[in-house]
């Protein structure tokens, strides 16, 4: 009698090839500092509408006051009353980003392989920096500003980091009940490991790393990293007053050129005679909100199977343009996301500016 053959057309349909999907979020994915901590909104595709929504429930004003012995007869709710939980809605609109590449045939026949594979790392990290950028406005723009030593605006910011700085930022981020993203860690001094503090995040441009790690107290990430998760481009950490920030730099954070005080003297960052400025962001858990990076926002690494969210990588091969490519000749690869970021909580974040001590002489 006849056999029936098992075949991919009908009974195991060939798995798609996510080649090209791991390599575009493994390269994007790492790239996006400015997404840590955020709390991710999502698209809801086909749902009617653009506009994502974020609800904070406000913190209870603790109880003070001693509940008195119920006596007598026994009532609904034995007469104590309920609080009343207040909420803040937060609404921000989506929109969506991309970029392509038209590859002709050519390309193929003349260049080594895994050219194609190539061109998507270049669109993922065009990807990443994108959106990393994007999320670096809300965060740089919109948290509340404070300046190196004090100054009144950012005119006349003409110092770099200070551990004055820090100190004054930890000290209102806690304050207004800020929530760190990492526990405390005891180091161990056998085998020179560094003790850290609960901790807030703050990034900063590769300029102001240098000056910060200059700071009296600074530990460098070696010192923590055995006892401790890191992520992609933290290189240290400052304590103070019970709580620390872990430092992450990225090429990415914006300088505002010319946007500072005269130079008067002190050999800072310049494009010609005013002082250059920096930000630095330093925030709490879920103080800004972010759409872009879906459910799982980036540690600093992909892993097969993470949901991508708000974007995606689009390849169409040779030969799928139909009449539009009678030949056959054409392919496209594109990225394509949808992204809105927003404050969500003003006092759980600053905005630190500062000046750049100048490393060119």
């Amino acid at each position: 009698m006849a056999q029936t053959i098992t075949d991919t057309v009908v009974d195991l349909q060939k798995p798609v090839n996510v080649v090209f999907q791991q390599t575009f979020l493994r390269v994007a994915q790492q790239l996006c500092p400015y997404f840590m901590g955020t709390l991710p909104g999502t698209l809801n595709k086909q749902a009617g509408t653009s506009t994502i929504k974020w609800r904070r429930i406000e913190q209870e004003t603790p109880s003070t006051t001693a509940l008195t012995e119920l006596t007598a007869t026994s009532t609904y709710m034995q007469g104590r009353d309920a609080d009343t939980p207040t909420f803040t809605d937060v609404i921000a609109t989506v929109s969506k980003f991309g970029q392509f590449y038209i590859v002709n045939e050519e390309v193929d026949l003349y260049n080594p392989n895994r050219t194609t594979n190539e061109l998507v790392k270049r669109l993922g990290e065009s990807a990443g920096r994108s959106l990393n950028q994007l999320m670096r406005n809300i965060m740089e723009d919109d948290a509340t500003q404070r300046f190196a030593d004090n100054a009144l605006n950012i005119g006349g910011v003409q110092e770099i980091v200070s551990v004055g700085d820090l100190k004054r930022v930890i000290n209102e981020l806690s304050r207004n009940d800020a929530i760190p993203f990492s526990p405390m860690t005891t180091g161990n001094t056998s085998i020179g490991t560094a003790p850290i503090l609960r901790s807030y995040w703050a990034i900063n441009h590769p300029d102001v790393s240098v000056d910060v790690a200059g700071l009296t107290g600074f530990k460098s990430v070696e010192t923590y990293a055995g006892q401790t998760a890191v992520v992609q481009g933290e290189y240290g950490y400052f304590g103070g007053a019970g709580f620390g920030l872990r430092f992450v730099q990225t090429s990415d954070a914006s300088i505002d050129a010319n946007a500072g005080g005269v130079l008067s003297g002190s050999d800072l960052r310049s494009t010609s005679t005013v002082t250059d400025v920096y930000t630095i962001c330093i925030y709490g858990e879920d103080a800004f909100g972010s759409v872009g990076l879906g459910e799982r926002h980036t540690d600093g690494v992909y892993r097969a199977g993470d949901d991508p969210g708000g974007w995606e990588m689009i390849f169409h091969d040779r030969g799928s343009g139909g009449i539009a490519d009678p030949f056959n000749e054409v392919a496209t690869l594109a990225w394509k996301a949808f992204f809105a970021g927003a404050v969500l909580n003003s006092n759980w974040s600053r905005a630190l500016r500062v000046a750049a001590t100048n490393l060119t002489n």
